[in-house]
């Protein structure tokens, strides 16, 4: 087995995560010896007004429960509980569910405890869960992305729960100058492994670099992916996909890729 800090050695590896949702990576991947290059594909906004979320803090105290699904989600809706004078923490038995560690860990970093976590990092897997509850009259709260999927929201009203999503970021893409470096190195086959950590960036990044871009490379470049449901949507966007994590994790990504190269 290759050591840990030189398990990578000259494998270069691009991220497409956000700017500020990249440090982890790119000091996981240069302890291991890689090259990290950072191509954010994507970039997180509020959203265009806080009308709707504003009325759910307002109204804080009548829910059962709130659902988080990202770090963004997280943030954002903490942020905004902040401004206007609300906390989570006040509101003594709600439940908090959160899709994913990071997730998780955000929470916590506010001092609130997290009710319920599924084994699999991914939205279905909280879906299923809720799928499985009486949950009649109850009423949740969903802060998300406005690419959101609807999967735990369906779940939840199945079961006779009231559910309110609420837009609490955007993600937009970005624009890239086509002489760009990175998009240069992807095309020249400089770039050894791409990779993916949500639908967003793949969907963005299928954008700027079309999958035949890829497919025509003399050196292939290696696809990784943070999960099946990231899988998916690289699948659709028409690139192949060489590398899965075994844990939805950005750590779980980098040992991934590592376990590939070994």
């Amino acid at each position: 087995m290759a050591d840990r800090e030189t398990s990578l050695r000259n494998k270069t590896i691009l991220i497409t995560r956000p700017r500020e949702q990249a440090a982890e990576m790119i000091t996981d991947i240069e302890r291991r010896g890689g090259r990290p290059v950072l191509f954010p594909t994507i970039r997180i906004l509020d959203p265009a007004s806080w009308e709707e979320c504003d009325a759910a803090i307002n109204r804080i105290a009548a829910y059962t429960g709130v659902v988080f699904t990202s770090v963004n989600g997280v943030s954002k809706f903490l942020g905004r509980c902040e401004q206007k004078g609300a906390s989570l923490a006040a509101q003594g038995q709600m439940a908090l569910y959160a899709v994913g560690s990071k997730t998780r860990q955000e929470l916590e970093r506010s001092g609130l405890s997290v009710t319920f976590v599924p084994d699999q990092y991914d939205a279905e897997s909280l879906a299923a869960y809720f799928s499985s509850q009486s949950l009649r009259g109850q009423r949740f709260l969903c802060p998300r992305g406005n690419l959101g999927k609807d999967d735990i929201i369906e779940a939840l009203r199945e079961q006779g729960a009231l559910v309110d999503p609420v837009t609490v970021y955007i993600t937009a893409g970005i624009e890239v100058e086509k002489s760009d470096p990175v998009l240069e190195a992807i095309r020249t086959g400089r770039i050894d492994v791409v990779t993916f950590a949500s639908p967003s960036a793949a969907a963005q990044f299928a954008r700027l670099v079309p999958p035949a871009t890829l497919a025509r490379l003399q050196t292939p470049t290696r696809v990784a992916v943070i999960g099946p449901t990231t899988e998916t949507a690289v699948l659709d966007a028409g690139f192949p996909v060489d590398i899965v994590a075994e844990e939805s994790t950005a750590r779980g990504l980098i040992d991934a890729i590592e376990k590939y190269f070994q």
